[in-house]
């Protein structure tokens, strides 16, 4: 740990930090640095998403040492070079009001002695506790390794099952539950019926009240640029810097995510 004051044993003033679980799975999001206060290390004190930079030390650079200062200024240059990227994912602030939790919390909130029962019931919906809440801590974990591919927010935002899903056997976030909703809106009906509800739901992006063609043509089109977040929103995004510069979204991570400057000569 590099104490980014003289005096560290004195009583600051906390910073904001942002827990970085769900960080990976975001192509805009490039996690630094966490840090020593209230909070555990690892949750983010230092992270950048698309061309916003979180410095979360609360310190003025005039109460810093100097290995703050650095860190500060080096903050700022990093992030001068990435004035391409944008956020990508939108999720509400927990300080805004009530949030969906992510469909692994219920079993790593149960899995940590730390973390109360009732914590997890009420990120679920009733009829979820209504299943799970004669089970054992462990069991109840292992309902929802089983069953979290299944579960989305309700509208009082928390997680229930989602039947239409289930009814497709593929989990939204999967590449493959393009090719089982396109198909199904093939085959028309009740299948079709489900498919419309899935797309509706986590693809807000595509081609709305679309046929299986059009949509189709839209996932042929930005697969290679799509990504999925349960991290709150539940939905599919398109990397635009991904597909603007012909990348796999994938393979643009960190500091390949950088302004592509070309080198000019002066005649």
């Amino acid at each position: 740990m590099l104490p980014l004051v003289n005096d560290h044993k004195q009583r600051w003033k906390a910073g904001w930090c942002t827990y970085a679980y769900d960080f990976a799975n975001n192509p805009d999001v490039e996690y630094f640095s966490g840090g020593v206060n209230a909070k555990t290390p690892t949750a983010a004190g230092l992270w950048r998403q698309g061309n916003f930079l979180h410095f979360g030390f609360e310190q003025s650079p005039a109460e810093m040492n100097e290995q703050g200062g650095l860190l500060l200024l080096n903050s700022i240059a990093y992030i001068n070079r990435f004035t391409q990227d944008r956020p990508i994912a939108i999720t509400p602030s927990p300080f805004a009001g009530p949030i969906t939790r992510p469909r692994n919390n219920p079993a790593r909130f149960l899995r940590n002695p730390e973390y109360k029962v009732d914590w997890v019931k009420q990120m679920v919906a009733p009829e979820v506790w209504t299943v799970v809440s004669s089970l054992s801590r462990e069991k109840m974990a292992e309902w929802f390794d089983q069953n979290q591919s299944f579960l989305h927010p309700n509208t009082n935002h928390q997680l229930e099952i989602d039947q239409d899903a289930v009814a497709l056997g593929v989990s939204f976030d999967k590449p493959e539950f393009f090719d089982k909703v396109i198909a199904n809106l093939r085959t028309g009906g009740t299948p079709a019926e489900h498919a419309r509800r899935l797309l509706d739901r986590y693809v807000p992006i595509g081609p709305q009240n679309g046929s299986a063609d059009q949509w189709t043509a839209w996932w042929q089109e930005n697969k290679s640029y799509a990504f999925a977040s349960d991290s709150s929103d539940y939905r599919w995004y398109v990397d635009p810097l991904a597909k603007q510069r012909s990348i796999r979204t994938g393979d643009l991570r960190g500091p390949k995510r950088a302004d592509a400057f070309k080198a000019s000569v002066s005649r």
